[in-house]
């Protein structure tokens, strides 16, 4: 739904707007207070969730399908989510990291008993979850199930070996499940539920044997995270799914700048520059601990590495390394230069992989001073010259004022310049007084730069 209210009027105060946004799994309130006079247009979306889902089962698949939102918001995709009594799990290879583009999907291999299902759509942080759909009823005469579950914690990048999936029949009853010695049938393997997006690699597909037993080796899942399923599947037979486990991380064996991409500060004597948070991962780049570890700070310039200016808080001492201690994957320093430019930080672990680092661009600060100078001493009579000024922060560092700029002849009596005194405006911090110029050879000669709120500075010159 698109809000939309145009205020006019005079002596308009404590106004409000409430609008209520619906995000499918409750409401949320936006309250935007105003006062004052004259007019004023506010525009609020809201995420239409999808309408009209519906499930149909096909054999041992559910088919189902949804309209699409509707509303201002177009929705980026879809994730499907069927739910078993108290527990979901997503479905139709989608999830939150992974959403559907189409208004229907197919639900594989879906394990024996009642299911109903939630379609969600998201953009961007939104999301509008439906009503559930119709309840389905999977019977299938036969059905997959797991001899063996992957451990109930894995490490990110490590084989899992030995998973068997067994073909049989469905229990009912007083009748317990019994195998089906079936050989020759592909069984596949997939992520169930994968919280972190992870992906899952390895010996995906799998023959049953004489007993009807598919065994899976070379599985692995790279992103660490807590929540993790697997599924298996096959045509006409219902699917299965395994215990919930972990994926940490591996060992560290690199430092990453982990926030943010660059930065921009201001030349300073103390670290204002940061937090710059660097953190150690393992070779699949989840976050990683370990014992205390030691981060060099260095900064490149160029093809040089030099020892910088860093500190652990903001204007603390200054430091050549920080730590990250024992069980933590990450610590933050601050940086400051005194000198404008672009640099590149280099933090380091030895034995680690090198990072990318992060570009730092320093800029002036205020306004503090005025330089001026004339190109080619000493001046020559009746020869044209000029005189610049540049605006500057307290270490030297040409400014982006714009401020107004006079420049005076203050010498002896007998010394004054053609062409002075003049205000000019500065350009980006620097203003050039051309064509100057005396006609006679004179010692003494002094030029005054001014400009509002800085000292003037003052240059003795001669005339030859």
């Amino acid at each position: 739904m698109l809000f939309g209210r145009l205020l006019r009027g005079t002596a308009l105060a404590g106004i409000a707007f409430a609008v209520s946004l619906s995000s499918g799994a409750g409401a949320a309130l936006a309250y935007w207070p105003a006062s004052g006079t004259g007019s004023a247009t506010a525009a609020v979306a809201t995420l239409i969730p999808p309408t009209g889902v519906s499930a149909l089962v096909m054999a041992s698949n559910v088919s189902v399908s949804w309209t699409a939102s509707a509303g201002a918001v177009a929705p980026t995709g879809y994730y499907v989510t069927r739910i078993t009594g108290s527990t979901s799990a997503f479905a139709c290879g989608s999830s939150p990291a992974a959403p559907l583009t189409t208004t229907a999907c197919t639900d594989a291999s879906v394990p024996v008993g009642a299911h109903s299902y939630v379609v969600t759509a998201v953009h961007r942080s939104w999301s509008a979850a439906s009503p559930a759909s119709n309840s389905v009823t999977i019977a299938s005469l036969f059905e997959l199930a797991f001899l063996s579950q992957p451990p109930a914690t894995v490490t990110a990048g490590s084989t899992v070996a030995g998973l068997r999936v067994q073909l049989q029949t469905p229990g009912a009853g007083l009748l317990q499940p019994a195998p089906l010695r079936t050989p020759g049938v592909q069984v596949r393997l997939g992520l169930g539920s994968h919280p972190a997006g992870g992906a899952l690699t390895g010996e995906l597909t799998a023959t049953t044997d004489a007993f009807g037993v598919a065994t899976f080796g070379g599985l692995i899942i790279e992103k660490a995270g807590i929540g993790y399923t697997l599924a298996a599947s096959s045509a006409g037979y219902s699917g299965a799914v395994s215990t919930n486990f972990s994926v940490t991380a591996g060992p560290a064996t690199q430092l990453v700048v982990a926030s943010p991409a660059s930065l921009t500060g201001v030349a300073s004597s103390t670290a204002s520059v940061g937090p710059i948070l660097v953190e150690r991962r393992d070779a699949w780049g989840n976050p990683a601990v370990g014992e205390k570890a030691t981060v060099m700070l260095s900064e490149v310039t160029g093809s040089l590495s030099v020892p910088g200016f860093f500190a652990v808080t903001a204007g603390g001492e200054n430091i050549v390394s920080v730590a990250i201690q024992a069980g933590s994957t990450s610590t933050a320093f601050y940086y400051r230069n005194t000198k404008t430019g672009w640099t590149t930080l280099k933090p380091s672990i030895p034995g680690f992989a090198v990072p990318d680092g992060i570009s730092v661009e320093v800029r002036a600060g205020a306004p503090n001073k005025l330089k001026l100078t004339i190109a080619n001493l000493p001046v020559l009579k009746n020869e044209p010259f000029s005189a610049t000024v540049s605006i500057a922060d307290a270490f030297d560092n040409q400014t982006q004022s714009t401020a107004l700029v006079s420049l005076t002849s203050t010498g002896v009596q007998k010394c004054r310049i053609n062409g002075a005194p003049v205000t000019l405006a500065a350009g980006n911090g620097l203003v050039s007084f051309d064509n100057l110029s005396h006609n006679g050879k004179q010692t003494g000669c002094e030029f005054t730069a001014a400009s509002d709120g800085l000292p003037p500075v003052h240059l003795i010159f001669d005339v030859v």
